[in-house]
C-alpha cells in the first residue's frame, strides 16, 4: 500500500490521560509514493499529520511536517516520527499524508494515510476490587452508552464502554475472567457523570473479579495483582485515579483483622509500580442479607473509613443506604445513583470542584448538664459532630433502635431510646440513653452485616455518614 503506514499511534477509541489539559502523541510509520507517480516525476515526498474533530469535522492541528524524517533504500520511501500536543477534549480523528511536489512546480498531492478515530484526551481511571467493582446488577435501570466514556476491554482492545464491563469475549485466559454472566457496574454512570462535571472523555480500564479476597490482590503472590499489573503496562500507566470497591470476601474473622494492613500493602505495591502517587477512591461495603459474622463486617468497614484517614491520597464514601439487587449486590438503580456520587466527589477532590464527600464522625462525647440545659434535654444524651455535612441531617426514624447507633460500655450494652438532630443542630446529632453510662464507653454506627436502613442521611447529597465500629468515647 503507498503513502503512510502507521507502525506507532493511539488505537481507536482510546482515551489518552491529559496532564495541564494536553496530551502529547508520538506517531511513527513508513511511507512511499505509488509507483505511477515516480514515473510521472517526484521533486519530494513528505509525510504529514493532522488532527480533526469528529462532532463537526473541523481542523483542530492543520497538517503538519513530521519532524524527524529519514529516506529508505528506494526512491520516496522511509520512515518517520511525528509528535503532536493534543489539547483536552475530543473525539478526534487523527489523519496521516504523503505530501508530494511533482517536477511540475503546479501539481502538488496528498496521498492515502493511516488514521486513527474516535481518540479522546481527558481522565483515565483503573477499576479493581470484587463484584460490586466488576458490576452485578442483575436488575435493569437507563444506562446507555456515551460517546465519550470508553473502555479497555478484558480482550486488550478499547472500546465504546457499555455494560457488561467485564465480560470476556476474545480474552482467552485471564485472571479477572468471570466464572458467571455479570451485570449493570456503577461506572459508566460514574464516567458519563464526571464528562458532564469536566467536559473530559473518560477511559475505564477493568481489572476488578467477582468474589475476589484480599489475598488475590497480595502485591507478591496475588494473580489478580499480576493481571492489574499487566493491565496497567498494555495502557501506559497513566491514570488520573483508581476506583476501587472490595472487602465481602474478607468479612471473616480471621481475614477482617488484617484487612487495613493488607489494603495498606496493596496501595504501596501498586504505587511503587506505577512510579507516581495514585489516588484512590474507595466504598465501605454495603451489606449482605442475613449475612455472618457482624464484628468481621464492622472490622472491615472500620478499615475502610481508617484507610482513608491515614494514608494520604485515599478516599471514601458510604453506600448502606443503596439498594440491593439480591442478597450481596447493588442494584443497578443503585449503581447508577453510587457512579453519579463517585464522579462528584472525583470531581471535588481530582479539580477542586463542588464540596462532596460522606458525613464522618469527628467527634462525641458525653453532653454535660449545661448543654443540657442549654439545648433543652432532660436525662442521659450522648452527642456527636461529624465533618462534610452539606445542610443538616434527614432524620427517616427517631426511634434508637433505627438509628444504626450502638453504644457500650464496661456494663453491657446501653439502650439508644431515640436520636436528635434538627436543621439547628445542623452537623450535631444526640443520641438519648436509657441509663447513665459508664467510664469505658464505645461507639458504633452501622457496622453489622445487615444494618439499618432508616439511618440519617444529609439533606444534600442524601449520604448517610460513614459507619464507623468501636469508636471510643474518652
Amino acid at each position: 500500500m503507498h503513502g503512510i503506514i502507521l507502525t506507532q499511534a493511539p488505537e481507536d477509541w482510546e482515551i489518552l490521560q491529559q496532564k495541564d489539559g494536553f496530551a502529547e502523541v508520538v506517531l511513527k510509520g513508513k511511507f512511499n509514493v505509488h509507483p505511477a507517480a515516480i514515473k510521472v516525476g517526484v521533486e519530494s515526498a513528505l509525510p504529514v499529520v493532522r488532527v480533526m474533530r469528529e462532532e463537526d469535522n473541523m481542523t483542530v492541528i492543520p497538517w503538519t511536517a513530521a519532524g524527524c524524517v529519514e529516506q529508505g533504500g528506494e526512491p520516496f520511501t522511509g520512515t518517520f516520527t511525528a509528535r503532536i500536543r493534543l489539547p483536552e477534549g475530543g473525539l478526534y480523528r487523527i489523519e496521516t499524508s504523503l505530501e508530494t511536489k511533482s517536477t511540475r512546480p503546479e501539481l502538488t498531492w496528498l496521498y492515502r494515510g493511516d488514521c486513527v478515530l474516535h481518540v479522546g484526551v481527558g481522565d483515565l481511571f483503573l477499576i479493581a476490587g470484587q463484584s460490586n467493582s466488576a458490576g452485578y446488577s442483575r436488575d435493569f435501570c437507563m444506562d446507555p452508552p456515551h460517546l465519550c466514556v470508553h473502555l479497555y476491554r478484558n480482550r486488550s482492545k478499547w472500546d465504546l464502554a457499555c455494560h457488561p464491563m467485564n465480560e470476556s469475549t476474545f480474552a482467552g485466559s485471564l485472571a479477572n475472567e468471570e466464572m458467571g454472566i455479570p451485570g449493570v457496574s456503577p461506572y459508566l454512570s460514574f464516567a458519563k457523570k464526571y464528562y458532564s462535571l469536566t467536559g473530559r472523555p473518560v477511559g475505564l480500564v477493568q481489572t476488578a473479579l467477582g468474589g475476589s479476597p484480599m489475598s488475590r490482590w497480595d502485591p507478591e503472590k496475588g494473580d489478580l495483582f499480576a493481571n492489574m499489573m499487566e493491565k496497567i503496562h498494555q495502557t501506559h500507566g497513566n491514570y488520573a485515579g483508581m476506583l476501587w470497591y472490595q472487602g465481602c470476601s474478607d468479612t471473616y474473622p480471621e481475614q477482617s483483622a488484617v484487612y487495613l494492613e493488607r489494603f495498606r500493602s496493596f496501595v504501596d505495591a501498586l504505587r511503587r509500580g506505577l512510579g507516581y502517587q495514585i489516588p484512590i477512591f474507595t466504598m465501605q461495603l454495603n451489606r449482605q442479607i442475613n449475612g455472618l459474622y457482624d464484628e468481621a463486617w464492622g472490622t472491615v468497614r472500620e478499615a475502610q473509613r481508617r484507610a482513608a484517614e491515614e494514608i494520604p491520597g485515599v478516599y471514601v464514601l458510604s453506600t448502606t443506604n443503596l439498594s440491593l439487587c439480591d442478597g450481596i449486590h447493588n442494584s443497578a438503580q443503585a449503581n447508577v445513583a453510587l457512579g453519579e456520587r463517585l464522579a462528584r466527589h472525583c470531581h471535588y477532590v481530582l479539580n477542586g470542584g463542588e464540596e462532596y464527600g460522606a458525613p464522618e464522625l469527628e467527634r462525641a462525647w458525653k453532653v454535660t448538664e449545661e448543654e443540657k440545659e442549654s439545648l433543652g434535654l432532660k436525662g442521659e444524651w450522648l452527642g456527636m459532630v461529624f465533618r462534610h455535612v452539606r445542610s443538616c441531617f434527614i432524620v427517616c426514624s427517631d426511634l434508637g433502635k433505627d438509628s444504626g447507633f450502638t453504644l457500650v460500655d464496661e456494663m453491657g450494652p446501653v439502650e439508644i431510646k431515640r436520636l436528635r438532630s434538627t436543621r439547628q443542630d445542623k452537623d450535631h446529632v444526640y443520641l438519648e440513653l436509657g441509663r447513665k453510662p459508664g467510664t469505658s464507653l464505645r461507639l458504633s454506627f452501622a457496622w453489622q452485616a445487615d444494618p439499618t436502613s432508616r439511618m440519617p442521611v444529609d439533606e444534600v447529597t442524601y449520604m448517610p455518614p460513614l459507619s464507623f465500629y468501636q469508636y471510643e468515647i474518652k
